[in-house]
């Protein structure tokens, strides 16, 4: 096991953070460097969220194209004869109930669902000031990393396939970049410091060993 000092340069070496942000963080306080960082990421959000904006005409045909293919290929396979023998009269006010729901999925539920994330994604791009950057917190625990690729994750079970390295300190994980998560030791001691992100997802804002 490297030393406290030189496993701590390496951690930084990695340039997921600097020694200035570090600093800053010990303190409770947001560096420059991330503060400009933030800025930067919400500029970004901002300029993006045009794209999305007003497309919930495209998610209500997507899913009406989904809803009739399905339809036609049960009708070819002879499942709505089929309904039709079972459920005899009741057969109509069924399908009736199925199609006005049906109709309410494409043209309300759904859009309603897209603009609801739209309007999530908004909010990751405003001011600081509208939306500060929240209290740093400090965790100190020792340390577990993981790699979720091509669909599995560390516990064997199927998950997305994009590849994800993580970096978990008791039940709080984080997701890190590739070359931190090999200079990370497992079970060693570190002491964190991030912060959460309205209760969705932590951050991580910068490490130090403490063994």
């Amino acid at each position: 096991m490297s030393s406290i000092h030189e496993h701590n340069a390496a951690l930084q070496q990695t340039r997921y953070f600097t020694a200035e942000d570090l600093e800053a963080n010990r303190k409770g306080q947001y560096s420059q460097g991330q503060i400009d960082r933030a800025k930067m990421l919400r500029e970004g959000v901002n300029q993006n969220v045009g794209k999305y904006e007003n497309k919930g005409w495209v998610i209500s045909l997507i899913f009406g194209a989904g809803l009739l293919f399905f339809a036609v290929v049960l009708y070819f396979l002879g499942v709505v004869d089929m309904f039709q023998s079972m459920l005899g009269s009741l057969f109509l006010p069924v399908m009736a109930g199925l199609c006005l729901f049906a109709a309410l999925f494409i043209f309300v539920i759904a859009p309603r669902s897209y603009q609801s994330s739209v309007d999530m994604y908004k909010t990751m791009g405003n001011s600081l000031e509208e939306s500060p950057l929240g209290q740093i917190q400090v965790i100190e625990a020792r340390a577990d990393t993981y790699e979720s690729r091509m669909g599995v994750n560390r516990r064997g079970n199927r998950s997305s396939h994009r590849v994800s390295y993580v970096l978990q300190m008791d039940s709080i994980t984080f997701n890190v970049t590739d070359t931190l998560m090999n200079t990370i030791e497992k079970k060693r001691l570190y002491r964190v410091y991030c912060v959460n992100r309205d209760g969705y997802w932590w951050e991580l804002l910068s490490m130090e060993t403490l063994e």
